[in-house]
């Protein structure tokens, strides 16, 4: 469940943060073990951790903030909560971080926000369908099971019914011939 909308900007900005810093505290890894003199490879790694993964982090966070920060504006605006409001929440983003490049690269890089958070949004339908189809088939497996179980259970109590009466039978039956002895 989503927080409320000043509470998942804070959340989205710190998650972004946290992605951003692991994913380049990884490449700094990568980079330094390939990049690095022979003697000093630890050290070259560690210095590149310090110098690029908070920076990396920090512009993370600042676009997941900014994104959680439109995202929750056209939600309030539009009075609705649906696969437009993303999109559009990344093209504006796109759009506010090139600013300082221009017109044509904020245009371009709004597009491209657009676009590419329009891509996540089909993929995020698309399972979303499939995950929704395989519950619906493993619901109609189950009521089939129920249904099997419940008609099992009744025949083994019919059954169980029937020897007891045949017992009961046996029984009486005992029961008058030593009566007539």
């Amino acid at each position: 469940m989503e927080a409320p909308c000043p509470d998942k900007i804070w959340q989205d900005a710190g998650g972004a943060f946290a992605i951003g810093y692991v994913l380049m505290g990884v490449v700094n890894i990568g980079l330094g073990i390939k990049r690095g003199p022979k003697n000093r490879r630890v050290l070259y790694t560690y210095a590149l951790l310090r110098k690029r993964t908070p920076r990396f982090g920090g512009n993370f966070a600042i676009w997941g903030s900014l994104f959680s920060g439109f995202d929750c504006t056209l939600s309030y605006i539009r009075k609705t909560e649906d696969t437009v409001n993303p999109i559009a929440a990344g093209a504006l983003t796109g759009g506010v971080l090139a600013a300082r490049a221009g017109w044509k690269g904020s245009v371009q890089a709004a597009a491209f926000g657009g676009i590419f958070i329009g891509i996540i949004e089909a993929f995020q339908h698309m399972m979303q369908k499939r995950m929704q189809a395989q519950q619906e088939e493993m619901t109609q497996q189950y009521l089939e099971e129920r249904k099997r179980y419940e008609e099992e259970r009744k025949q083994r109590e019919n059954e169980r019914k029937l020897n007891q009466n045949e017992k009961s039978k046996k029984n009486k039956q005992q029961n008058d011939e030593n009566d007539l002895d």
